[in-house]
């Protein structure tokens, strides 16, 4: 199966590129490698001559048993026992519910199915580096800390492709695999992962800052008639953000509108 060249997001490419500055040789390229990756109580009936007893015993408290679930709409009871409730969908819809990690496909009956996505990667390492690579989002400390020898392990490890991977999980893996090569040249001069993460740990912060002062001051202007400098702020923010390789300012479709509109 032939693996197109997948790049690193704007946003990855961008911190890779800015902790490179000042290197004399490309981060060392980590082709892909074919191959695969490891991978209620019942309730109670009848009727006793005392009405409430006989409800107790009916449905089991008088045992310290749970009333048996009945399926119901809006309501569905996982095999651990929880019972999740969500406002039904119409008939001959389907309601997407998430809790603990899973993700529920929920009909109007109260039918359901686990559509919860397989993770890309077997181990956190790698989870971990996909988010970082991939959307700037990411844990520190499950990067940080780790044994140099056990660092460099995990880091050379080859990321598998399998036939059936789809363009989407092949993209993800080419991005973890630029990560892994990035992270290796940056610690061929005596740095240590942790000193990585904490370079990157500093510009995801400074984007985010970044980002967070642009929307405060459009939304200021805009509620002051600004118009015309509210779009002087994003296109600033995007020239830096540009600058930086990083994706353009992402405004919310009303605020937008509203710049076009009244600029």
């Amino acid at each position: 199966m032939a693996i197109a060249v997948v790049a690193l997001s704007a946003a990855a490419m961008a911190v890779f590129l800015s902790l490179q500055s000042g290197k004399s040789a490309p981060p060392r390229e980590r082709p892909l490698k074919k191959g695969r990756i490891a991978e209620v109580a019942p309730q109670l009936s009848g009727k006793g001559r005392d009405g409430a007893d006989s409800a107790k015993a009916s449905s089991g408290e008088a045992a310290g048993e749970k009333p048996e679930y009945v399926k119901r709409p809006g309501a569905m009871q996982l095999p651990d026992g929880r019972v999740l409730t969500f406002r039904p969908p119409k008939e001959g819809e389907f309601r997407i519910v998430h809790s603990h990690g899973a993700t529920y496909k929920c009909d109007h009956l109260g039918n359901w199915e686990d559509v919860t996505p397989k993770p890309v990667f077997d181990n956190s390492f790698e989870e971990t580096l996909l988010g970082l690579a991939t959307t700037g989002n990411f844990i520190p400390g499950m990067l940080m800390g780790i044994d140099y020898d056990e660092a460099i392990r995990m880091l050379t490890k080859p990321v598998v492709v399998n036939d059936d991977d789809s363009e989407d999980v092949v993209a993800k893996k080419q991005a973890v695999a630029d990560a892994k090569a990035a992270i290796l040249d940056y610690m061929k001069d005596g740095a240590t992962l942790d000193d990585f993460v904490m370079e990157m740990r500093k510009q995801v912060v400074k984007e985010r800052a970044l980002r967070g002062m642009a929307l405060k001051e459009i939304v200021a202007c805009l509620k002051e008639g600004r118009a015309q400098e509210a779009a002087d702020i994003r296109d600033a923010a995007n020239k830096m953000l540009e600058n930086e390789g990083a994706p353009a300012l992402k405004l919310p479709e009303h605020l937008d509108n509203a710049i076009e509109r009244n600029k």
